[in-house]
């Protein structure tokens, strides 16, 4: 059973972490510029945790080795946690975390709140999966600039397209 278990999981991860329709969003969680450029959306962060911790009001952290990148969970949803705090089972670990991502204090963050959102990431299961697109630097490129594109012919003049209008009744009630 130990020898299908990292296949089963090459299997059924990528299908729980693009549970919606959009195509998923890897990073690496030491790749902080990036991670900072997708705030208030949906990725799946991944990387070892280490040094994790509660504070004194009971909330978790779950730091990630070498990044600025953390997990916070309120102690209003450790209840969610039946195997115990996240600072305390998945410290240590390899994980693959899914949510939306946001900014606190200039470091980026996921706040979780069940552990639905989170994957341990077995010894030889290779993560991200195979085939699937990487958010990284590329060489050459400084990280979160963008390349400006030229523009080689004049914008034509037309006139602005015309909304349709509006039914005050599909949002007023």
């Amino acid at each position: 059973m130990k020898t299908l278990r990292p296949l089963l999981l090459a299997l059924v991860l990528p299908a729980f972490l693009q549970a919606d329709d959009k195509p998923a969003i890897y990073i690496d969680a030491k790749e902080t510029e990036e991670l900072m450029a997708k705030d208030g959306q949906k990725v799946t962060v991944y990387g070892e945790t280490t040094g994790s911790g509660k504070s004194s009001s009971g909330m978790n952290f779950v730091n990630f080795k070498g990044a600025e990148f953390y997990l916070v969970t309120f102690k209003s949803d450790l209840d969610q946690f039946e195997d115990g705090e996240p600072a305390d089972i998945y410290d240590g670990k390899r994980l693959a975390v899914t949510a939306v991502l946001s900014i606190y204090r200039e470091k980026p963050q996921i706040k979780l709140t069940s552990p639905d959102q989170v994957v341990i990431l077995e010894d030889g299961v290779e993560f991200p999966p195979p085939g699937t697109e990487v958010v990284e630097e590329k060489p050459g490129e400084k990280k979160g600039v963008k390349k400006e594109e030229k523009v080689t012919e004049k914008p034509t003049e037309e006139e602005p397209k015309k909304k349709p209008p509006v039914d005050p009744k599909k949002y007023f009630k």
